[in-house]
């Protein structure tokens, strides 16, 4: 379930919110596997709040460098985020139920690993093309002092 070197995008700050996601998502599955409700909501929420500011950043490259794929991108965004919401109700309502233990352990990573070969190594690409450092990532200052 983890971020694997096959989903980098050598874009740091993307690759960086790509691994924290599955860093949260792992969390949510530990939350789970105590069969407490509370930790389990609020790994949930953390998730999907990453996951929100996630797409936030991820829309905002693709609009600065007018990224051609950017309306089918951020519709998949949307219908993610949407699943998201029904995965926090039934946290809400049921707890630690089978279907949220599907969510956590298939349904969200293998959404997540094929949106990012999907949609973002393509977006990665594009990035990649635009000239000077990648947004998330200082330019060095290349002066020397005496």
């Amino acid at each position: 379930m983890a971020w694997t070197a096959d989903l980098k995008l050598d874009h740091p700050e993307l690759d960086r919110q790509h691994a924290g996601l599955f860093d949260l998502l792992e969390a949510a599955v530990a939350a789970l596997e105590s069969g407490q409700a509370e930790p389990l909501a609020v790994a949930v929420a953390a998730f999907s709040d990453a996951m929100m500011r996630h797409a936030v950043s991820e829309e905002a490259l693709m609009e600065e460098s007018l990224y051609p794929e950017r309306g089918r991108h951020r519709v998949a965004h949307e219908v993610f985020l949407a699943d998201l919401q029904q995965l926090q109700a039934e946290v809400a309502t049921r707890g630690a139920s089978q279907l949220a233990g599907e969510w956590l352990r298939v349904r969200l990573p293998e959404w997540l690993r094929f949106h990012i070969a999907m949609n973002d190594l393509p977006l990665g690409r594009h990035l990649a093309q635009r000239p000077g450092p990648p947004r998330g990532q200082r330019r060095s200052d290349s002066r020397r002092t005496s």
